[in-house]
């Protein structure tokens, strides 16, 4: 049971959001249409843009001999390594040698005094995952200056790397490699490599020792006597050996400096290239995306346009936002002007128009069944809302189903019933209000129209003071015998802003048909329309919505029911022809108001 319930439930949110978004075509056409050509347009004239890759590898450092050390190492870990290499990869550094190199201040894209700055966008940095590979990425306008741009910022960050990581190998290098005399012997003696030297560090011993005694010899001979000569000779004989180890060692710091020198962790695999095509805009992808985005958001946006709507559209919208019994649709027609407002009821051939009214009669005996007052009035929040043609519609409804019927033109400012019917209004009610003095002067305003058992009493004169005359205890007396005399009374009352004669109307009968406008009549004007009037103690009988206009699954249902019903139970026999268009049978300009 539960489950059936369930299932219900979501067919019918399935059934309301479909109606939702066919009621809202327009708005999601509108937006999605506005999408796709908002998208193509700056999708079709944005500037290409081409992206240049240059391929680097970066092994993990070697450490260098400690010799060349005056500290202890650092062990790093690979991680702290590589994100410190693609940070320097893209550091202003490394583009502003780029910027210099490739003369890029005559680059429109790049000018300026801090030109070099403007790469930092362009210039990506893409490691590859679970490798030691990064792309440098380039994007520009021009394929040939992306690729340039990513093979200088390439050899750059190469070249930077080798100077940074070898920078005190390379100082050693260049001092050993230059020949100055004296002071070149000073520097290679201080070298760590030669002070540590323990053969050097013996024979520097030795030969301090062997001048020691040359020192005290030449106190005591004279400098030709053969054991200072001897020790002399012995003397230079171990500076000798110095130089030679000390060149010895220079010779092998030589050679392993300049191995190193050689060597670089990190090297260009792959050269940029122009590209051959553009990166962005990405056309297919992008209209793609605007059709399914300009979809999602149109239905959105009808979404959001049925929230925020605050007028009557639909029955639940009736019950639900107004709190009101619902009466019925009456569908928009066509103003046709050579015919009456109700002529559809008159014709053999039966339309949806012809069938809601008559909907709507039934709907209307049915709020009566348990009233015994048949009298009503008939009013909407404004003009404009179709009062006047509900009015003369239902009139000929009822008289139609065998009921006599007066509709009384009650709007004593803007007389319209008269013109529905083609009758005079030389004479009429204002002219009982003003000067009656017994029900029996009513009977020669009366006049009958073109519809079996239905007669009209009309406005008349239109008076200076209609508030005042509907106040007259005339009025009582006319609705009275109005409703001594006929089954059925309907007024056709004033709107009830910004005027208050419907009120008026209301001391003496009780039962109120209310009218709103399709898409038009706002909530809370109803609601403020109707609590005037519950205040004064009408009963509202119902809404009726006109000028309903189909356009969802709730209207097609209900054009489908009408037609159905009526060719089941009372079409002919041998099959109909189709129904012709209905502005055949719609209704006059002048019954709308």
């Amino acid at each position: 049971m539960n489950e059936n319930n369930t299932e219900n439930e979501l067919e019918f949110d399935l059934a309301h959001y479909l109606d939702l978004f066919l009621r809202r075509r327009w708005v999601i056409l509108s937006v999605f249409i506005s999408v796709v050509i908002v998208t193509a347009l700056i999708t079709f004239n944005t500037r290409p843009v081409f992206q240049a890759q240059a391929l680097l590898v970066i092994e993990k450092e070697r450490g260098n001999n400690v010799i060349y050390q005056s500290g202890p190492t650092v062990e790093r870990g690979n991680d702290d390594y590589y994100q410190t290499q693609y940070k320097l990869l893209k550091s202003e550094a490394v583009l502003k040698i780029v910027h210099s190199r490739l003369n890029l201040d005559k680059v429109p894209e790049f000018a300026g005094v801090y030109g070099y700055r403007k790469l930092l966008g362009p210039v990506t940095i893409a490691p590859v995952p679970r490798s030691r590979l990064v792309y440098v990425n380039v994007d520009s306008y021009d394929p040939h200056l992306a690729a340039d741009i990513a093979n200088t910022v390439a050899n750059v960050f190469i070249e930077q790397n080798l100077g940074n990581q070898l920078f005190i190998s390379k100082d050693v290098l260049n001092a050993l490699q230059s020949d100055k005399g004296e002071q070149s012997r000073v520097i290679y003696e201080s070298l760590p490599a030669v002070v540590n030297n323990v053969l050097i560090q013996q024979l520097k011993q030795e030969a301090a020792h062997l001048q020691a005694q040359v020192a005290e010899a030449s106190g005591r001979y004279t400098p030709k006597h053969p054991q200072v000569l001897a020790m002399t000779a012995n003397l230079q004989t171990l500076r000798s050996q110095i130089k030679t180890e000390t060149d010895k060692v220079i010779q092998s710091l030589k050679i392993d400096l300049s191995g190193q020198l050689m060597g670089n962790n990190i090297r260009l695999i792959d050269a940029a290239m122009p590209p051959l095509s553009p990166i962005k805009p990405r056309k297919m992808f992008n209209m793609l995306l605007a059709l399914i985005g300009g979809l999602g958001l149109g239905l959105f946006a009808a979404v959001l346009v049925e929230f925020i709507d605050q007028t009557i559209r639909t029955q639940e919208d009736v019950e639900n936002k107004v709190g009101l019994p619902f009466l019925g649709l009456v569908p928009y027609t066509d103003p046709v002007k050579t015919q009456t407002v109700y002529n559809h009821l008159l014709l053999s051939e039966h339309s949806l128009i012809s069938e809601s009214i008559r909907n709507l009669r039934t709907m209307v005996d049915f709020a009566e069944v348990s009233g015994k007052d048949k009298s009503l009035i008939v009013t909407s929040s404004v003009r404009g809302e179709g009062k006047t043609f509900i009015t003369a519609n239902l009139a000929a409804a009822i008289a139609q189903a065998g009921e006599k019927v007066l509709v009384v033109d009650g709007d004593l400012r803007r007389s319209n019933l008269h013109k529905i019917f083609r009758v005079s209004n030389s004479k009429g009610l204002s002219d009982f209000l003003a000067g009656g003095r017994n029900v029996d002067d009513l009977r020669p305003l009366i006049q009958p129209t073109d519809v079996n058992n239905l007669s009209i009493l009309t406005c008349g004169p239109r008076p200076p003071n209609p508030a005042e005359m509907l106040n007259t205890p005339r009025l009582s007396a006319f609705l009275a015998w109005a409703c001594a005399e006929y089954d059925r009374v309907i007024v056709d009352c004033p709107p009830m802003f910004p005027i208050s004669d419907a009120l008026l109307w209301g001391k003496h009968i009780n039962n109120c048909v209310f009218v709103a406008v399709f898409g038009k009549t706002r909530v809370p004007l109803i609601k403020n329309a109707t609590k005037r009037m519950l205040g004064s103690g009408l009963k509202i009988l119902g809404t009726v919505v006109n000028m309903s206009k189909f356009g969802g699954l709730s209207y097609s249902y209900y054009g489908y029911h009408y037609d159905y019903n009526y060719n089941y139970h009372y079409g002919p026999d041998k099959p109909e022809t189709p129904e012709k268009p209905e502005t055949k049978e719609s209704v006059s300009k002048s019954g709308r108001h």
